[in-house]
């Protein structure tokens, strides 16, 4: 056997611990097993493997063949000759059921019916909803805020004029009666057409309530390159909208602040990556306990960790962005801090709506939302996934370089997201194929240059 390991999997280390890391997915249930422990004596061995020099003659000792061969069984080290050939665009494999390819997401696996390995995962997980991170049902939505009296609000909602949270505002609003405040972070890249449709939907729902910040050029600007060196992608959403608006919410004595994230935008974290059902971020604390880990997630300083697994390059993306901004998240941790010291202090809770039961199809639902407040798409735009920011493709381009190359556990974005909603009935198959083609991959877009210009860095 002349071996080397298998196309995708990479020697690394895990703090002082030396790790093999898939950058892929693996079949189910191989998606929870992206990382594997390794010893010394190993590593040795395998950085030696050079697909010339025949395993047998390399004189393992008995102990190290025992681990050698649970990697051989494992198909992580193979014979050169059983490596697997790269996708290209003349020749990658797209899954039956919905649209991710390898070509896009190098190292992605399909099963003997040529279903890819996400929609392996989401076949088979609990959809009863006891992992969805931080949702909440309209039901029970409705039901808990039926006796409030402490606010003139109901709920907070981050809006940006997108699809997702302006149906959002207009679902809250108007079918559940509910008392809705409307906060936008007036983020320099959202579309006009965003601002447009905000102002086109306070117009239609006149009993919602709107906040508007904008952050200073010079701070985003350096903050947007700061975060560019250290992610390799320059994006700030929707992290900086938490720091600025929940003390908001917090003054106001809201009860709930809703994120309009749909959800195939959490499905990797909800169903491939899955949280232990004990975390509290999945739901083994009680509800305040996880808004106060949902914002000392976002809004504590942490060690910036070697982000060899999906979550800790999560925390990375937000520690980051705390670090850049340390002044816009002051009064969320000293809210954080007070509620800690004190039980009974009321805090909101950080909630997404579960929106597969109510979306129906983004089809349908963008032209509910058109006849409804006449709502628009981006002009030019055919792409139903991203309404509201005009650099999305950027960060799919810079993804997708990243992920290439083997320098990133995250998932080119967008690919997976419409993916998803294909195998959700969101979006038919056909027209996600058709809508791809505006997704940044994997040519860099032509705002690129815009962003370089603006950041005065090369990206």
């Amino acid at each position: 056997m002349r071996a080397v390991l298998q196309y995708r999997w990479k020697l690394t280390k895990d703090e002082n611990e030396d790790i093999l890391v898939y950058y892929g997915l693996k079949n189910y249930p191989g998606n929870f097993r992206q990382v594997i422990k390794v010893t010394p004596e190993a590593v040795r061995f395998i950085n030696g493997f050079d697909g010339a020099k025949m395993l047998e003659d390399a004189g393992l000792p008995d102990a190290l063949k025992i681990e050698i061969d649970a990697l051989i069984a494992g198909k992580i080290i193979v014979d050169i000759k059983d490596i697997k050939i790269p996708a290209a665009k003349d020749h990658y494999q797209t899954c039956k059921k919905c649209i991710n390819n390898d070509l896009i997401l190098p190292g992605l696996e399909f099963n003997d019916e040529g279903v890819c390995a996400f929609c392996q995962a989401y076949q088979n997980a609990d959809l009863s909803g006891s992992t969805l991170t931080n949702a909440v049902s309209e039901s029970e939505l409705a039901e808990k805020v039926s006796h409030n009296s402490n606010s003139r609000f109901d709920v907070m909602i981050l809006f940006t004029g997108g699809k997702d949270s302006t149906f959002l505002v207009w679902y809250l609003a108007k079918k559940l009666k509910l008392r809705v405040l409307a906060v936008s972070w007036n983020m320099p890249y959202t579309h006009k057409t965003a601002h447009d449709n905000i102002k086109k939907t306070l117009a239609a729902i006149p009993g919602v309530e709107f906040v508007e910040w904008t952050v200073s050029w010079p701070l985003i600007q350096k903050a947007m390159r700061d975060q560019q060196e250290k992610m390799g992608y320059p994006c700030l959403c929707p992290t900086v909208a938490f720091g600025l608006f929940y003390p908001l919410a917090f003054s106001e004595k809201i009860p709930y602040v809703l994120f309009g994230m749909e959800d195939v935008q959490s499905a990797v974290m909800d169903y491939v990556f899955t949280v232990p059902k004990s975390s509290p971020a999945a739901g083994g604390a009680d509800e305040r306990t996880q808004t106060i880990n949902f914002l000392k997630f976002r809004a504590f300083p942490r060690k910036y960790v070697n982000p060899v697994y999906w979550q800790r390059e999560l925390a990375n993306y937000h520690c980051s962005i705390q670090s850049n901004l340390p002044s816009v998240f002051d009064q969320v941790r000293s809210i954080v801090k007070n509620a800690e010291e004190d039980k009974n202090l009321k805090i909101p809770l950080i909630k997404r709506l579960s929106t597969r039961e109510s979306y129906g199809t983004w089809k349908n639902v963008i032209k509910f939302l058109h006849e409804e407040i006449g709502w628009e798409m981006p002009p030019g735009q055919n792409n139903l996934l991203h309404t509201s920011c005009i650099i999305e493709p950027v960060k799919d381009y810079l993804q997708y370089q990243k992920f290439l190359k083997m320098e990133t556990v995250f998932f080119p974005q967008s690919i997976v997201e419409i993916s998803t909603a294909v195998f959700w009935g969101l979006i038919s198959r056909e027209e996600a194929l058709e809508q791809s083609s505006e997704l940044g991959f994997p040519d860099p877009p032509p705002i690129l240059d815009k962003l370089r210009s603006d950041l005065m860095m090369d990206i």
